[in-house]
């Protein structure tokens, strides 16, 4: 016989894991954020080149107005259509590795002697310099035709023709480029988030007179980013980070005691459940109302399969003593029926026992039948108490069945409540009843008769499985345990009421 193959179980996170990994997302997305900011830093790039290049197209035109001024020059003609060409200027910065030049070279010693024209006009433009630094930030240099500095807020004589830009300014391009920013000192960690702070952009322009350049303006800036705001309020963000790993843990927290708790105790109470018979003890935690109820719901299940359990165990048990006695008697009339010399009396005698006692065992076999069936029952719908009994009348009609109280439904599937009306009638009749009285309540109904009644001593028992005070009539003792099983599937209970004269059970539902 080949080995049998265990199926491989698949791989199913817990409940804790996931719940782990959802909380650990949201701590990552605040850093997974500062990672957006890089895709703005090139928004904040382009926009601190749009404002040089705006800055540059204003002072090439005062420095030209100037230097017509210093050299006594006339000013240009205008066009025939009295308007001059436009040459819109766009930003074209692109923060990445690939486009970030190193760091601008440091200037040389001028070899050229600066002009008189320049001369004039550096101390002006050089004020303008300076007065816009304050209010800009930006630094501001202004070149002759040769690459010399003759004017800014820094490095005044200083020569930068061998500067990228500024060489390719001189021969009339416009030309912005980013520069690897050098630090005196060391930035901040949360600086890195962002290339835009570790870069300048600089701005050479041209500055021409009748299509001879006769000098350029050289601007630069760092670029804004969010994180030198970041960075000033990290006392701020110190406490908002807090607070958020605070309240993860407490959202944690409450995920494992009102969810992640109660299921797992759920679970196992499940599992210790099936290994004894004691009934189901409710949890000492629930967490939410959904568990509770599903805690009730699998309570409520489990307690009745075992009483079915624990009725079918019962019932087996009963039925094999209840069989062994007709089947004895049976057998011990089989095998005195053939001696050949019993007379004809006692044969008959022999054969009516036999048969009485095969009518038993087809009870017994019918009631068990009847038992597992019961389980199979639907538990819901609803049936007319009036419609049912009408139907009852018909197979009793030895009996007067009446009805009175409101017209109403029960929530017990028409063969559920045919199966209770049949048992209780059953009942009222073998005990002598002539009348069954049905009255209908807001919460079920009662049924009464006025037959011999059950005694005192026997009350307590009736709805003990194979208890019967008729055994010798063919009773079976399962009617009454059936008929609770049955309301016990649809949330109904019964119970015996002392009224006096006859039997009167009480019949209420729950739901």
């Amino acid at each position: 016989m080949p080995a049998r193959v265990t199926p491989r179980r698949k791989w199913r996170p817990g409940l804790g894991g996931v719940i782990l990994a959802m909380l650990a997302l949201v701590l990552v997305l605040p850093f997974a954020g500062l990672n957006l900011f890089r895709f703005y830093a090139n928004q904040l790039v382009q926009q601190t080149e749009e404002s040089l290049l705006m800055q540059a197209a204003v002072l090439t035109s005062t420095y030209e107005e100037l230097y017509r001024t210093a050299a006594d020059l006339p000013p240009d003609p205008l066009p025939s259509d009295g308007r001059r060409p436009f040459r819109p200027l766009f930003p074209a910065v692109t923060v990445n590795p690939q486009t970030i030049l190193g760091p601008r070279p440091d200037g040389l010693p001028a070899t050229e002697p600066v002009a008189l024209p320049y001369q004039r006009i550096a101390p002006y433009l050089s004020e303008i310099a300076l007065g816009a630094q304050e209010q800009t930030l930006a630094g501001y240099r202004f070149l002759d035709r040769f690459g010399t500095v003759i004017a800014g807020s820094a490095e005044t004589g200083v020569y930068l023709g061998h500067v990228q830009e500024v060489a390719l300014a001189l021969n009339g391009d416009t030309v912005s480029v980013p520069r690897v920013r050098t630090r005196p000192t060391a930035e901040p960690l949360i600086y890195r988030f962002s290339q835009g702070t570790r870069v300048r952009i600089f701005v050479a322009m041209p500055v021409t007179i009748r299509d001879d350049i006769i000098g350029v303006v050289y601007l630069n800036r760092t670029p804004n980013h969010i994180f030198r705001f970041l960075y000033t309020e990290r006392l701020n963000l110190f406490g908002a980070a807090m607070f958020v790993l605070l309240s993860t843990g407490l959202i944690g927290y409450l995920f494992w005691r009102f969810v992640s708790r109660p299921i797992r105790s759920l679970a196992a109470r499940t599992e210790t459940f099936g290994a004894s018979e004691a009934r189901w003890e409710p949890l000492d935690h629930y967490g939410t109302r959904e568990i509770e109820v599903l805690a009730q719901s699998f309570g409520t299940m489990a307690n009745r399969l075992q009483d079915q359990q624990t009725t079918l165990k019962t019932y087996t048990a009963h039925v094999s003593h209840e069989m062994k006695s007709p089947l004895t008697a049976i057998k011990g009339a089989v095998e005195l029926l053939q001696d050949s010399d019993m007379p004809p009396e006692r044969q008959v005698k022999f054969l009516e026992n036999i048969a009485r006692d095969t009518e038993r065992m087809e009870q017994l076999l019918a009631r068990m039948r009847e038992y597992s069936a019961v389980g199979q029952l639907a538990s819901d719908g609803t049936s007319d108490l009036a419609g049912a009994l009408e139907t009852m009348a018909g197979r009793f009609p030895r009996l007067d069945l009446s009805m009175s109280g409101p017209t109403r439904d029960v929530p017990l599937s028409p063969e559920a409540l045919e199966i209770v009306f049949r048992h209780l009638i059953e009942n009222a009749e073998s005990h002598g009843a002539t009348e069954v009285r049905v009255a209908a309540t807001d919460d079920g109904f009662s049924l009464s008769d006025n037959g011999s009644g059950i005694s005192a001593g026997n009350r307590d028992r009736i709805f003990e499985p194979f208890f019967t005070s008729r055994r010798t009539d063919g009773g079976t003792g399962m009617g009454l345990s059936i008929v609770r099983s049955v309301l016990s599937q649809s949330g109904g209970r019964i119970s015996l009421v002392d009224a006096g004269q006859g039997t009167t059970f009480d019949i209420q539902f729950t739901t």
